[in-house]
């Protein structure tokens, strides 16, 4: 049909050999190796935010497709009978097996929305040598993602300033070099000619994104984020690393959506690391919301991440893919009751014919839309198995999955982040500064790591002898005989929508100031968390968030120990990560808190079905440093039982 907007990702003629397809590249690497793209980056995105909110491809509309305004996009409304009595209820397949099937033409559409911005950007450009200089980059352009498990590059902070920079220096259309507003720090709403009822109150008070905003003034604070991030680097990276290289089956990777019946080695996903992030960038602002996250122009960056995670595991699992599950209650795209498979329509996106839906059996593989990813270049293997070797050693060098490498790393990053941040944060205090204008780590230090791990650290790096060298530090082989050993975990299950908004469970391994709030995530003790993206079935427009509710539905995610439990090996508190030894220790200084994401506190008792429980697995690190998960998990509720919410003796995990 002429009026449906057809999702065809970038129009791509494969390479040389048949197969090449344009890279989407991390942004760090994106703005350093390839700058005439960044700069059309900037530049294309500075005109699609420019773009009329009743333009369907502007920036406003395609954010619009995931929660607020909740009005149908390009005309695609419920195609079932529940808005003769509900209304509208938007998009949302977030706790869904659609997930991440959804999200991908999703993203298809704002590449292709950005790239055409990116075409009309470089036809501007002077003509001659610096025209054909962009028109010829124009050609090859794909998105950014931003990799927000990987250790950073030595010497930059975890949140790159490409986010947190008012302005950027960019080649202008007219040629010259200027400074203009970052259209990644901020976008800019339209008051003027924004749709009365568009938007909330809660969120029209707003002139633009905000993260971690000021409670009396609204005001941005994203110094807050690169200690948050960084605090919790090292649980994050061995999540992503689990969820890639343990997890095998499709339905527990990719959604959050808990039932009697998961595995305990299955608590987590890339849905429940994806709300992680969420959390710890938005800090109560707009990608805090799912209803207004995707205007943060960090929320495309998030989710091509997302989307990269996926493909990675899709090729090192290419025979695994979502199995049918009856539909709960009708939505927009489902009648109650029906199965949702590969083939539910993921509406509103409208294949390359513009007369039927995508569906998930359709979109599987990224070179549908025209792209893939530094890891998912399959085309340069012509052996599978070679290549689901290479992107088993990619991951685990991006991911610290060998815990033991990985903590050397992780140690020297909190020590570089808090050099970065102190001095960062010291030289932009206002002596005339709120309590609330300050972040906490102008109050204290931001990490105060102890010497000892340091010094462990520190050794551990030093090269081996010829004799010594392995996958393992020699200073740490003792806790991985015949380089097996005990992974930890921490699995945490609750009520979606139990507390009518959003919340986050923390957690702790050893002594932290459990009287303020506000320290708790910059805490050195504090080893990662579960962030619940929960709503107020009362108030929000989105129809499954109030049948989810309804249902009282729950979900699930994990944070690993083991990194931790190092830590505190190489300070003398633990003497292995045998159970002998950890069980002990975890009765005695695991602990958690539940806060709301404006940072108040609530009683972990009064979370609607919440249960905190450890399990472990064996590894062993193979000699090529990757390492193979048994996938037998135990359960110990030893270690939590008698604590607030704690899986108690005898109880179903």
């Amino acid at each position: 049909m002429s009026g449906n907007i057809a999702i065809t990702g970038i129009p791509t003629t494969p390479g040389s050999d048949g197969r090449a397809v344009p890279l989407r590249r991390e942004l760090r690497d994106f703005q350093r190796n390839y700058p005439d793209q960044y700069n059309l980056y900037i530049l294309g995105l500075r005109y699609i935010q420019a773009q009329g909110v009743n333009v369907p491809t502007s920036y406003y509309q395609i954010a619009g497709i995931h929660g607020m305004p909740y009005k149908p996009w390009n005309g695609v409304g419920s195609i079932t009978n529940w808005q003769s009595t509900s209304g509208f209820g938007g998009y949302c397949t977030h706790s869904s097996i659609l997930f991440l099937t959804w999200h991908r033409p999703y993203l298809a559409l704002y590449e292709q929305s950005l790239y055409n911005a990116v075409q009309e950007v470089a036809k501007q450009f002077p003509q001659g040598a610096l025209r054909d200089r962009y028109v010829e980059a124009a050609k090859t352009f794909r998105c950014p993602y931003f990799d927000w498990a990987s250790q950073p590059p030595r010497g930059t902070a975890v949140f790159p300033t490409a986010f947190t920079s008012p302005n950027v220096q960019v080649v202008d259309v007219d040629g010259r070099t200027k400074s203009v507003p970052n259209p990644l720090y901020r976008f800019t709403f339209q008051p003027l000619n924004l749709p009365p009822g568009d938007l909330s109150r809660q969120w029209n008070r707003f002139p633009t994104t905000v993260r971690y905003p000021n409670r009396t003034t609204g005001q941005s604070q994203d110094s807050r984020i690169a200690p948050i991030l960084a605090n919790e680097l090292a649980s994050l990276r061995s999540n992503v690393g689990l969820l890639l290289l343990s997890y095998t089956n499709f339905d527990a990777f990719s959604f959050n959506a808990w039932d009697p019946s998961t595995n305990p080695g299955e608590f987590g996903s890339v849905e429940d690391v994806h709300n992680e992030i969420h959390d710890r960038i938005g800090g109560g602002g707009h990608m805090s919301s799912l209803e207004v996250s995707s205007y943060d122009p960090f929320f495309w960056l998030h989710h091509f991440n997302i989307d990269r995670l996926w493909a990675i595991w899709q090729d090192l699992n290419p025979d695994s893919y979502m199995s049918p599950r009856p539909a709960p209650y009708s939505t927009f795209s489902a009648t109650g009751g029906e199965p949702q498979t590969q083939d539910t329509p993921l509406a509103p996106f409208w294949d390359k014919s513009g007369s039927k839906f995508w569906t998930s059996a359709q979109i599987k593989d990224t070179v549908t839309f025209g792209y893939a990813y530094p890891e998912t270049q399959k085309w340069r293997f012509p052996d599978p198995h070679a290549y689901r070797a290479e992107i088993r050693r990619a991951v685990t060098a991006l991911y610290g999955t060998n815990v033991f490498a990985n903590f050397v790393a992780n140690v020297a990053q909190r020590k570089e982040e808090h050099n970065i941040a102190v001095t960062a944060l010291a030289a932009h205090a206002k002596p005339d500064a709120t309590a609330d204008d300050k972040p906490p780590a102008l109050n204290k230090p931001v990490f105060s790591v102890p010497q000892a791990v340091f010094a462990a650290a520190a050794l551990a790096s030093k090269p081996e002898s010829a004799e010594e060298e392995g996958p393992i530090p020699s200073s740490l082989k003792h806790l991985a005989p015949n380089n097996t050993y005990t992974e930890w975990v921490v699995n945490v299950r609750a009520q979606k929508h139990g507390l009518g908004a959003s919340f986050r469970l923390l957690v702790f391994l050893g002594a932290f100031n459990e009287t303020d709030p506000s320290t708790w995530d910059t805490e050195f003790n504090c080893v990662g968390r579960v962030s619940v993206l929960g709503r107020d079935p009362a108030e929000t427009q989105c129809a499954k968030c109030v049948g989810d509710a309804a249902s009282e539905l729950m979900v699930s995610g994990t944070v690993p120990l083991t990194s931790a439990l190092l830590q505190d090996i190489v300070e003398g508190e633990v003497a292995s990560l045998d159970a002998e030894h950890v069980v002990p220790h975890l009765k005695e200084k695991l602990a958690w808190k539940v806060t709301m994401f404006d940072g108040e506190e609530r009683n972990v008792l009064e979370v609607p079905g919440l249960r905190v429980s450890v399990a472990s697995t064996r590894v062993t690190i193979g000699e090529d440093g990757l390492p193979d998960y048994s996938g037998e998990y135990t359960v110990w509720p030893e270690i939590t039982d008698g604590k607030p919410a704690g899986l108690r003796e005898g109880e179903h995990v």
